[in-house]
């Protein structure tokens, strides 16, 4: 049970409305000195304790009244007995319906709170699986535009498909590149990567025929060693400009030319013409 529960349960446990088990549970955190519900439990005492002076004055019933004055006529008339008789009679009477009163507006209190609580915790349970709800509404949308851009991709006849090939220290690992003319764009897609290391990531090479090495952008991979990325081609990189494509591993963040190993690497072939 966390503190943040507990606090909700203060106010029962200050009214002595919780059942045996759940008070003793409170009165053990208590006693371990936590902080935070010891305030919150002061605060709940203070809460309970000003109760008397929310109360509105409630005027009492006339035979009460009545009663009154038959006891005050009935006390002797001298001045020494009549105001201890008086001063008894209103203390009964004050007694007889603050108490009461009293009582009756502690246990309203820790039935609002009975019946608050329990729908606080829905409400914000509610609101947390709303709140997880819009999140997977927003992944799935994200998705499907990326099934979407995927096809397009695939069926555009502007796509050039670059095949990437696992260099010796991993074999294993291949890519493609969705070439997209049209849109001067690269759709990377890698599979059978192993994670690049603690402080490393994996960065993508544009390489021109002289050997120029133009960064494509960093990227990581997921468990399964896949890894996605989409890069614009930078102005001015004409299409014939592109010889090759490399993926070396870099410290984190990227380099701006490679000092890592070539794990993948594919050439690029010229248009016809």
């Amino acid at each position: 049970m966390s503190c943040e529960t507990r606090r909700d349960l203060l106010m029962l446990y200050v009214a002595e409305a919780l059942d045996p088990a759940e008070r003793e549970a409170i009165r053990a955190h208590l006693a371990t000195g936590c902080p935070r519900c010891a305030g919150a439990l002061a605060e709940a005492e203070a809460t309970l304790g000003h109760l008397p002076l929310a109360l509105d004055p409630v005027a009492p019933r006339p035979e009460a009244r009545a009663a009154l004055m038959r006891r005050v006529t009935a006390a002797p008339r001298t001045a020494r007995s009549t105001a201890p008789a008086s001063r008894s009679a209103a203390a009964t009477w004050a007694g007889a319906w603050v108490r009461p009163a009293l009582a009756a507006a502690a246990a309203v209190l820790v039935t609002v709170a009975a019946l608050t609580i329990p729908g606080q915790r829905a409400r914000q349970a509610l609101l947390a699986r709303l709140d997880a709800q819009d999140r997977e509404i927003v992944r799935l949308r994200e998705a499907v535009h990326d099934a979407a851009e995927t096809v397009r991709v695939l069926r555009s006849p502007a796509v050039r498909i670059v095949a990437l090939s696992g260099t010796q220290s991993q074999p294993q690992a291949t890519a493609r590149i969705f070439w997209d003319q049209s849109r001067r764009t690269w759709h990377f897609y890698a599979a059978d990567l192993r994670q690049p290391g603690p402080g490393r990531t994996y960065q993508l090479w544009f390489i021109t025929p002289a050997q120029e090495k133009i960064s494509a952008g960093t990227f990581d991979v997921d468990p399964q060693g896949e890894a996605a990325l989409e890069v614009a081609i930078p102005p001015g990189l004409e299409a014939v400009a592109v010889a090759a494509a490399a993926v070396t591993d870099e410290p984190a963040g990227g380099s701006p030319q490679p000092t890592g190993s070539i794990h993948l690497a594919g050439s690029v072939a010229r248009p016809s013409s």
